[in-house]
């Protein structure tokens, strides 16, 4: 019937700590560590010419080189669910309302990655816990944009 919604309550409770609240309001959505910490190390390697957030595409990728076409997300380990680390953990609490979150979550990354590659972009994502390395992961953006970082000049 048109109108009509079909409601699934997600949360065991309605009630949400101060202290949860709190943290998560704290999540920003752009300019977060992990992408400042990128874009400190493309800067440092020589590889500039980057734009930051670009709305006009499909998911406001965090890094984005417009003549390569290459689009770069700097996913959370948690948010995103890393499949390369431990922080992937679906919290105890409220489990049913995380599962559908971290699913949503997975469902809108696969439409924005297919979106920007209908669009003709490559998509390289970086996940939080592989910036431990920054070296790595910009000699990996450098071999996508086909040029060398300063540091192996």
């Amino acid at each position: 019937m048109a109108g009509e919604y079909s409601y699934v309550k997600l949360r065991e409770t309605d009630f949400v700590a101060e202290a949860t609240r709190k943290s998560m309001r704290g999540n920003r959505g752009y300019d977060t560590k992990p992408e400042l910490r990128l874009r400190s190390a493309l800067w440092a390697a020589g590889l500039r010419g980057y734009r930051k957030n670009v709305r006009k595409l499909p998911g406001k990728p965090d890094v984005v080189y417009g003549r390569a076409k290459l689009a770069i997300f700097v996913h959370g380990c948690f948010w995103h669910q890393c499949p390369h680390c431990a922080r992937n953990r679906v919290p105890k609490a409220n489990a049913a309302y995380w599962a559908a979150k971290f699913l949503a979550n997975a469902e809108r990354d696969a439409r924005n990655v297919a979106a920007l590659e209908a669009k003709g972009y490559r998509v390289h994502v970086v996940w939080e816990c592989r910036l431990k390395d920054t070296l790595k992961v910009v000699e990996e953006i450098a071999a996508l944009l086909g040029r060398t970082p300063a540091h192996l000049l």
